[in-house]
């Protein structure tokens, strides 16, 4: 083969491999599926409910933790994670692991925990009695702290049997936001209340009882209008299924406050 023609040769070669198409031998990443969208970061939260009582569960019960978001309360969208520990057949502390979606969370956004624990049968046991704030993602684990459901029999054993022990009368606990009241006995009893979970203190001297309803009315120490309106009916608390054998309307300057609660003297 000539010089010119060897020359030719190769220049053909060379453009033919050039048009070849190149395989493609990088990884393909597994949290990007074929849409293009990555799959959303999950991370969990850690912790323990816990109770205060000295009762062993007997086998089958169950614990379900949710991730709620505080400025979502009363959508559907609230609870943004929710994790359910199953076969529990001993006491307190009941450690559990909650997945959540990084995604699902907004820029300064407010989270709380809520826990409830259920017995064999399905039946509400303990529940939490305001919702746990939290930090989603901050790797701190978080306690629980549960309340026997619809207020316990012994002594002690919930803060409606301390709420007894200490005289108070009424007492009333709501949630979105969770909040407590309690009044006294007597004829111009007091009234101490932590609302926003427990971001603000309101406290009464003396109340007088209201004209035509059963309530209660006075000023705070802050100089705050307080009305506490009472109903005798079946009241369920919308979180833990608990009820409760009276309704409450807590209303403190231009803010409202509606929960249940029990009158303690009974």
């Amino acid at each position: 083969m000539s010089t010119v023609a060897r020359i030719l040769f190769l220049l053909a070669l060379g453009m033919s491999l050039a048009a070849c198409p190149k395989a493609d031998n990088a990884p393909k990443s597994d949290s990007t599926p074929a849409g293009g969208q990555a799959m959303p970061t999950q991370n969990v939260i850690t912790g323990n409910a816990t109770y205060r009582e000295k009762i062993k569960m007997a086998p089958g019960a169950s614990l379900r933790v949710q991730l709620i978001d505080n400025l979502l309360a009363d959508s559907p969208q609230a609870v943004i994670a929710e994790a359910t520990v199953t076969g529990i057949d001993h006491g307190s502390p009941i450690p559990f692991t909650l997945p959540f979606e990084s995604a699902k969370l907004r820029a300064n956004g407010q989270y709380g925990l809520h826990a409830s624990m259920y017995d064999v049968s399905g039946e509400l046991i303990f529940v939490t009695d305001t919702r746990v704030p939290v930090s989603p993602g901050d790797g701190k684990s978080v306690e629980l702290p549960m309340r026997m459901a619809g207020g316990g029999d012994d002594e002690g054993s919930s803060p409606w049997d301390d709420a007894k022990a200490r005289g108070i009368g009424f007492r009333a606990v709501g949630n979105e936001p969770g909040w407590f009241a309690e009044v006294g006995m007597g004829e111009a009893p007091s009234l101490h209340a932590e609302l926003d979970y427990g971001e603000r203190m309101v406290d009464v001297g003396a109340l007088q009882s209201l004209s035509g309803l059963l309530g209660y009315a006075g000023t705070a120490h802050d100089g705050a209008k307080v009305r506490l309106v009472i109903e005798r009916k079946s009241c369920s608390d919308g979180m833990s299924d608990a009820t409760y054998p009276a309704s409450a309307e807590l209303t403190v300057g231009d803010r409202t406050y509606r929960g249940c609660g029990r009158f303690l003297s009974e």
